[in-house]
């Protein structure tokens, strides 16, 4: 999938399946809290990804990150 610089939005990474199952199992909290996935919808991949930080290790962050690019 192609991120560009991630700058993506959360919104275009999710309306990819495979993205979305992925993201779904890395970052659960975000879909239980259908308030705070509106919030991210529209914000760029890296923007969402800097604030995730502060409640993920960074490494399961890239790891994400280079399973998307993956796709």
């Amino acid at each position: 999938m192609n991120l560009r610089n991630n700058q993506i939005t959360v919104g275009e990474v999710l309306n990819n399946p495979q993205a979305r199952a992925l993201m779904q199992r890395q970052f659960p909290v975000l879909f239980r809290n259908q308030t705070m996935l509106r919030r991210a919808w529209n914000m760029p991949l890296n923007q969402a990804m800097n604030m995730a930080s502060r409640y993920v290790p960074q490494n399961v962050i890239n790891q994400t990150l280079n399973q998307l690019r993956a796709l």
